[in-house]
């Protein structure tokens, strides 16, 4: 009787998990996900039964339709307000399939792209740089349940798919997970849930370091031009070769990583050995540490030349108060690199990772230990940590480092110079950082259309207000990139808000990219500033978009293709969301040229946006040259009148063209409107 009751719960087990299993929504749909206000809201997925009627429902908005011949479902359900957290539920009529999402959120939706300055975290990958700004996010409000972030993860197969490779879905902006947001927009977003606190933002991000802006077109789009055909005829040729697959190492194909090709650890590296420290009483809290060598924690055992890569041991002592003996308590370390063994007076309380597994470097750990284990006075935490290549030790910044109190809240730091460390076995690596297989066709994320096809397609239609865009560093190189730049790039935005199909030309903002001198010179190169140029004309040349500079971003640090500053490039781009789209009462952004006219020896330049012009100093206005037919530029005298700047140069009776903040060297000019808002740099003729 026991085995048959067994066995029908068996069954009932299976057959729960079967119908949960049978609906497959779009990558897009996992717990926590915010959804676009005021708009349809689309549900979209598969089912493992074709033709049949299928229902989905969040509060009170729901929608019903049918699956296609391959399961595919597509239902748009009514707009909703601003509210939730809600609960999604998809199921077939006859009740034999249902798929739950929870904690939905209704807000506003906004997607990153580009590449690196998009791309670059709100934690510094240098994790002892001052200039980190996840301390000042965290400090000021950024932890917040209500500004959530969804990171679309690197894959660049020659694959066309509709979903997203596996990834950990729409996470809240916590201290253990806003270090990884995307800066840029979480600034945004930080600064529009000031604006906004009854309003939920969600920022789905999707970027790439390094990547040109060909491979964030469609296909189509690059097939309008010949430049594009030809392009597209030469990628096809060489990615349709069977030599280009045959190149393409197996374990590309079952992961997801940053490289372009599989990581072939073995052949440079190697795993644990085995943990011998505990046999040794490394955990013990009696162990005898003091001949151990004090280190930094967090910070790199290798910097501080302990050991290479290997097994080291770290421990520390802690003064618990009276108060908390007998209480659970929970031991946070803000990141290890790369698997670790924790221990609490002598016990095992956390382990993660092992062998070459890479997807635990600089992951927050948060392990529980019960009150049983914790005593008044000095208590032991001992740390096994393992790294095979790169660095090893502990990431992140010294408020992730801590024990906490669960009953009350209260935390001790854990971080700090005073822990004790002692190397279990050491090893050499034939290189610092594992070798790959460089897939230059197959798996390029540079190859033509090549990310709108991994990125962005999966992740249509789902609602979005609008696009904040940072890339063109990597279009700076060739004749074809500068030559079509313009074009592509106006090309793209329009084809993206036709892929959409919103009914709407959605916003799109984009940034202009920051002065920068490579280093070793004091000098721009002339092609970053055409880029510059085209991005403001880009602004002038499509309905409902808009700009920012970044150009003043890089006066301290001029060598520096990343500036640090991405807090500023965040509240740019929300002041133009802010006064173009949400009816805030100011100035969007700042002065952009647009027209100008000769008057006899003196040009007039006009600049939208230019309200309240001024210079941030005494002196003379700088930053502008003049030129004649000749071509040659020289400094102009400028006069600002209301809107516009006049300007002039001795010796040049007939101007024709001008510039600002355009030459080789550093932005010397500083023109701002009435919101402070710094002018974009531009060059034009008559």
């Amino acid at each position: 009787m026991k085995k048959r009751f067994s066995s029908i719960v068996l069954l009932c087990a299976a057959a729960l998990l079967s119908a949960a299993d049978s609906i497959r929504l779009a990558s897009l749909w996992t717990d926590h996900a915010v959804v676009q206000r005021d708009k349809p809201i689309v549900v979209w997925g598969w089912c493992d039964e074709p033709r049949t009627i299928i229902t989905a429902s969040i509060g009170e908005s729901r929608a019903t339709g049918a699956t296609a011949w391959d399961g595919r479902f597509e239902l748009r359900l009514p707009a909703l307000p601003a509210g939730g957290p809600y609960e999604l539920k998809v199921s077939t009529a006859n009740g034999a399939s249902e798929c739950i999402r929870k904690d939905i959120l209704v807000g506003e939706v906004w997607l990153v792209s580009g590449q690196s300055n998009a791309q670059y975290p709100l934690k510094s990958l240098d994790f002892s740089d001052p200039l980190s700004q996840l301390p000042q996010f965290l400090k000021e409000g950024g932890e917040d349940p209500m500004l959530r972030c969804y990171t679309v993860p690197h894959d660049a197969l020659a694959a066309i798919g509709d979903t997203i490779s596996p990834n950990p879905g729409w996470q809240l902006s916590e201290c253990g997970t806003a270090g990884r947001f995307t800066a840029i927009g979480a600034w945004f977003a930080f600064y529009f849930r000031k604006q906004f606190p009854e309003i939920p933002i969600g920022i789905i991000h999707a970027s790439w370091g390094g990547t040109s802006v060909v491979t964030w077109c469609s296909r189509s789009v690059l097939a309008e031009t010949p430049a594009g055909r030809r392009l597209l005829a030469i990628f096809d040729q060489k990615t349709a070769s069977e030599t280009t697959w045959g190149a393409l190492n197996p374990p590309f194909m079952e992961i997801v990583g940053e490289r372009l090709g599989s990581l072939d650890y073995a052949t440079v590296t190697e795993k644990d050995r085995g943990n011998t420290g505990f046999a040794l009483g490394y955990a013990s809290p009696d162990f005898d540490d003091t001949e151990w060598k004090s280190i930094s924690v967090p910070g790199s055992w290798i910097v501080q030349k302990l050991a290479d890569f290997g097994a080291v041991w770290y421990r520390k002592a802690i003064n618990v108060p009276e108060s908390w003996a007998g209480q659970p308590v929970e031991v946070r370390l803000g990141g290890v690199d790369k698997h670790d063994v924790t221990y609490f007076n002598g016990v095992q309380v956390g382990a993660t990772g092992k062998d070459f597994e890479t997807q635990y470097w600089d992951v927050l750990r948060k392990y529980d230990v019960e009150g049983s284990l914790v005593k008044a006075g000095k208590n032991t935490i001992a740390i096994r940590v393992f790294s095979f290549c790169s660095d090893g030790g502990f990431t992140g910044i010294a408020p992730f480092y801590s024990l906490r109190n669960t009953a009350t809240g209260e935390e001790i730091s854990l971080a700090g110079d005073d822990w004790k460390a002692c190397a279990e076995y050491s090893f050499a690596v034939k290189q610092a950082t594992p070798k790959y297989t460089r897939t230059t066709f197959a798996g390029d994320c540079n190859a033509p259309h090549r990310l709108f096809d991994n990125k962005i397609r999966p992740l249509i239609p789902y609602g979005i207000r609008g696009v904040l865009w940072y890339q063109g560093e990597s279009d700076t190189h060739t004749d074809d990139q500068l030559d079509n730049y313009l074009q592509r790039f106006t090309a793209m935005i329009r084809d993206w808000r036709y892929q959409w199909a919103q009914g709407e030309d959605f916003p799109f903002y984009f940034v202009q990219l920051a002065n920068f001198q490579d280093k070793g010179t004091t000098y721009m190169p002339a092609n970053w500033l055409r880029i510059q140029n085209m991005q403001r004309q880009a602004a002038l040349m499509v309905p409902n978009t808009g700009v920012v500079t970044a150009s003043d971003l890089a006066l301290s640090e001029p060598n520096e293709i990343h500036p640090h500053d991405k807090r500023s490039v965040g509240y740019r781009l929300f002041q133009l969301a802010f006064g173009n789209v949400y009816g805030g009462n100011v100035i969007p952004q700042g002065p952009m040229m647009d027209t100008m006219a000769a008057d006899g020896a003196t040009l007039r330049v006009h600049f939208r946006y230019g309200e309240g012009l001024h210079v941030d100093s005494d002196g003379p206005i700088r930053g502008f040259d003049i030129a004649g037919e000749d071509g040659n530029y020289v400094p102009a005298t400028a006069v600002i009148s209301g809107d516009e700047v006049i300007l002039s140069a001795d010796g040049i009776d007939h101007p024709v063209s001008c510039r600002y903040n355009a030459n080789t060297g550093l932005p010397e000019g500083h023109l701002l409107n009435a919101a402070n808002l710094p002018a974009l740099s531009f060059f034009e003729s008559l």
